[in-house]
């Protein structure tokens, strides 16, 4: 065969290679997707979809007992106000109520904001699905699971996107044509205190929905690597469906009278030629003195207990009210040492405890603690002796002042069975009252410190009797 004839057949032979060991570097990569990234995510749609049902739930149930009060006062006061905000074509609260329940649209035509971490989960799971002859079999029926849970979360997402800016429109409704008749009922304040309870519990659901776990990571990062997948991810994201895709046929939306990048670019280098030699300069000066005034504005919002997406609140917000109950845990250690004497070791008290934010400035809480003889500087010798059992109260002062009160029981002996310490006797009580100063010192491994300044009030009962003022050294986790 000529050499001429021989080439085309050895280009034909090359892509056929290159084409198979491509396809073989696709397959790999998809069998390194961890099991575990369908379970987790089908997990945190569970999860998520389940929290923001329940809330929209309830704060509906909430609102509607509360409007139905309001009716009953305005029936009293202005009849004609009342048939006008309750009238039959008129959505309320009770209304929503009823059609959420049904999983019937409270507003047609809403549409849910895109959401970056939404768009990517759901367009690696449709890519897996495109994928699934490549997939462990027993991942093909999670999938699927998982793909209808995303696409029920959408729905889900809209509804609720929907319901909380008609709760924003019910509330002003009721305010401006019911406040001159009922003066500021204490069901209007509830109304505007659930409202933004509401807004800040579905944004702080959604922050933790959008937490990537390890598994996620992991996968997102070999999917990443196959250039495929970045091409589904051009044409398929939620992104492509709003914008449209050059690669997408009959997919592309009618942007005509839109402006273009190059066309805004050139408006602005012509503004800017305008003002002179210097104008490049003072606008971005300009820009900068703005951006740090909006900083600090923020910051001001957020310490006065508002958020910088929607209203600010026309009460003092408690921020616990919208965590979840694992958020308003407070994991801890700390430490203490107490001189020798006569008759035990020198001690460190080593702690654990774990606390419950009642709100913004009370936390409740119980520990433990390990008695630990060190023995003395001439003669250092690691001994048992004892255990302890607490429960502390910490009340905001002022800033990240504390006043911090608790009652101890203390066992100040080595024992061998629990049997030893049922006596309730040979326990020691303490009763502590002091002040707790909080330090924010985030670490990889602790969130804060604290140094506690503590009175025993009962030191002088025990035997032999203790020194009163205790100093302790914790961390929060």
């Amino acid at each position: 065969m000529s050499p001429v004839r021989l080439l085309p057949v050895l280009l034909l032979i090359l892509t056929s290679l290159y084409c198979e060991a491509q396809t073989d570097s696709v397959l790999q990569s998809l069998q390194q997707v961890p099991n575990k990234y369908i379970k987790q995510v089908d997990k945190k749609i569970d999860k998520y979809t389940n929290r923001i049902t329940t809330k929209t739930e309830e704060t509906l149930t909430k609102l509607a007992k509360w409007e139905n009060k309001i009716h009953g006062l305005l029936l009293k006061t202005n009849p004609v106000a009342a048939q006008r905000l309750f009238a039959s074509d008129q959505l309320t609260f009770a209304t929503a109520l009823e059609k959420y329940k049904k999983g019937e649209a409270v507003i047609e035509g809403q549409k849910a904001k895109y959401d970056e971490y939404r768009d990517k989960l759901t367009t690696s799971i449709k890519y897996l699905e495109t994928k699934k002859d490549s997939l462990n079999a027993k991942l093909l029926h999670p999938l699927k699971d998982t793909k209808d849970k995303l696409d029920k979360l959408e729905e889900e997402q809209t509804q609720t996107e929907a319901i909380e800016q008609f709760i924003k429109e019910r509330r002003k409704q009721l305010i401006n044509q019911s406040l001159q008749y009922i003066g500021n009922s204490k069901y209007l304040t509830k109304i505007s205190k659930e409202s933004y309870y509401y807004e800040e519990t579905l944004r702080n659901y959604k922050a933790i929905f959008s937490d990537k776990k390890k598994a996620e990571e992991a996968a997102l990062h070999i999917l990443n690597k196959i250039p495929g997948f970045t091409k589904f991810t051009r044409q398929n994201s939620m992104l492509a469906t709003l914008f449209g895709s050059p690669s997408n046929v009959g997919n592309t939306p009618n942007l005509a009278g839109l402006q273009s990048r190059a066309s805004v670019n050139a408006l602005i280098q012509n503004q800017i030629a305008a003002g002179g030699p210097n104008a490049r300069e003072q606008i971005m000066q300009n820009i900068q003195e703005a951006q740090a005034k909006l900083s600090q504005l923020k910051d001001k919002i957020i310490k006065a207990g508002g958020n910088t997406n929607g209203e600010m609140p026309d009460f003092k917000p408690n921020q616990t009210k919208s965590q979840t109950f694992k958020q308003r845990l407070e994991f801890g250690n700390n430490f203490q040492f107490s001189k020798n004497n006569s008759l035990v070791p020198e001690i460190a008290d080593l702690g654990l405890s774990i606390g419950y934010k009642l709100n913004d400035k009370s936390i409740i809480g119980i520990g433990a603690s390990y008695k630990m003889g060190l023995g003395s500087i001439n003669h250092i010798s690691i001994t048992h002796q004892g255990i302890g059992l607490r429960s502390f109260m910490d009340w905001k002062l002022k800033k990240q002042f504390f006043i911090t009160g608790g009652y101890e029981m203390n066992y100040n002996a080595a024992f061998k069975n629990i049997e030893q310490l049922k006596s309730f006797n040979d326990w020691q009580n303490a009763g502590l009252v002091g002040l707790t100063k909080k330090i924010n010192t985030k670490t990889k491994w602790a969130k804060g410190t604290k140094l506690q300044l503590l009175y025993d009030m009962l030191a002088r009962q025990h035997a032999p009797v203790t020194h009163p003022v205790i100093f302790r050294v914790g961390y929060n986790f």
